[in-house]
């Protein structure tokens, strides 16, 4: 589970918005007991390691993001670079525009995509995210919802569904995850599809920020 699916409650409730003026960098690392995306394992149910780094200035942002993999096919890491513009109108709704970029160290360049994000509350402690990627050389599309619970500023539920055109398959997952401090966090999360679930996927974040702003903005890739 994404950490970004499980902040969106706690951004709005807060009523926190991005710095306007001054450059934020954001950096850390994810130990994950399986790396999945859209459903799917990408380690071969192994754990993976995935550093991440990005810098942003009045909404405008780029990274780098990363992982070891393992496919069968002589791939062990994935880089990914992204570059977009984000913006939180009237604390009430969050919208993301971006690019990405997906390479692999022996296959090379994979594909790139075009990724739209939107995350409004609905109610109290109750928030809806949205989630949209088209690989445009391919015409693939993965979509995703998500509704977001925050029982605390520190603790939160959430559960995703979507589709993956790439995979084709329907995936989804359902979790909670927990704040143990301003660098520390952890989720537990069952993730499958029908193409068969993965299980139980346990996450540990170390990062220069565990903010609820900064988890919505540096989620890791999930495609």
């Amino acid at each position: 589970m994404r950490r970004a699916e499980l902040a969106i409650a706690s951004l709005f409730l807060s009523g926190a918005a991005a710095a306007a003026e001054e450059v934020r960098y954001y950096a850390g690392v994810d130990f994950v007991s399986n790396y999945v995306a859209s459903g799917v394992t990408q380690s071969m149910g192994r754990p993976a390691v995935q550093p991440y780094f990005e810098v942003g200035k009045d909404g405008y942002y780029f990274g780098t993001w990363m992982s070891n993999v393992e496919f069968g096919n002589g791939d062990h890491a994935e880089i990914d670079l992204y570059a977009g513009y984000r913006k939180i109108f009237a604390e009430k709704l969050f919208v993301d525009l971006s690019y990405a970029r997906y390479m692999y160290d022996s296959s090379g360049e994979c594909c790139g995509e075009l990724r739209a994000t939107v995350a409004f509350p609905l109610y109290e402690s109750l928030a809806f995210k949205g989630y949209v990627a088209v690989n445009p050389d391919e015409g693939e599309i993965t979509r995703r919802a998500t509704l977001a619970y925050e029982f605390t500023p520190k603790l939160g539920a959430a559960a995703t569904y979507g589709r993956s055109d790439a995979a084709a398959n329907d995936f989804w997952l359902v979790g909670m995850s927990y704040a143990v401090n301003e660098n520390w966090s952890f989720d537990l999360a069952y993730q499958g599809s029908d193409l068969g679930d993965e299980g139980l996927v346990l996450r540990l974040s170390l990062a220069s920020n565990q903010s609820s702003l900064a988890r919505l903005l540096i989620a890791p890739f999930a495609r």
